[in-house]
């Protein structure tokens, strides 16, 4: 007969140790970044390579920045455009094209497991707090390319850049304009 309060505890231990290794792997990464020159002030760790015209593989955009990679890869099917606020705050205003991945949710660590990580992504939530987290842990997933837009939505929205309300699925009332690149 098994006995069920050890099962469980035995269980919890593990799950525990996942959790360990995980955070134990964002604070090295973090570590690298300041080792390496990055900013923890908010400044941009990344910005148009102004010879080139191309934006680098991982860092914060500027709004404008994003709209420019939005503009340049919006019929790509290899890129994605992550807004990982939760349900409701997506229908009060997204950015047009966007897919959901709450990170508020359970399996949001599941959910960004599943993507593919050779795609372009570009992540998106409010204020910029949550795709700094879920930036780190794309990074220590191996993704390739995760763009991440400073200042969330707040940001987009302050320069006047497109935003539709309502349900991703359904038809957007959509105001705004993207900058002329």
């Amino acid at each position: 007969m098994e006995d069920t309060c050890c099962t469980s505890l035995s269980g919890g231990i593990i799950d525990i140790r996942k959790r360990f290794k995980l955070w134990s792997g964002l604070v090295g990464l973090l570590l690298l970044t300041v080792a390496l020159g990055g900013c923890l002030d908010g400044t941009p760790l990344a910005g148009v390579d102004h010879d080139s015209g191309q934006l680098p593989s991982y860092g914060l955009v500027t709004p404008r920045e994003a709209a420019t990679v939005i503009l340049s890869m919006e019929d790509n099917p290899e890129f994605v455009l992550l807004d990982i606020r939760t349900l409701a705050e997506v229908e009060a205003g997204h950015i047009s094209g966007a897919v959901n991945l709450d990170f508020y949710s359970p399996t949001f660590e599941q959910g960004l497991e599943a993507l593919d990580r050779d795609k372009t992504y570009l992540i998106y939530c409010r204020s910029g707090n949550r795709t700094g987290q879920a930036r780190a842990m794309m990074v220590g997933l191996g993704f390739s390319t995760v763009y991440d837009l400073d200042g969330g939505i707040n940001a987009w929205n302050n320069v006047s850049y497109p935003i539709c309300l309502g349900p991703l699925d359904a038809e957007h009332d959509c105001s705004g304009e993207y900058p002329t690149l």
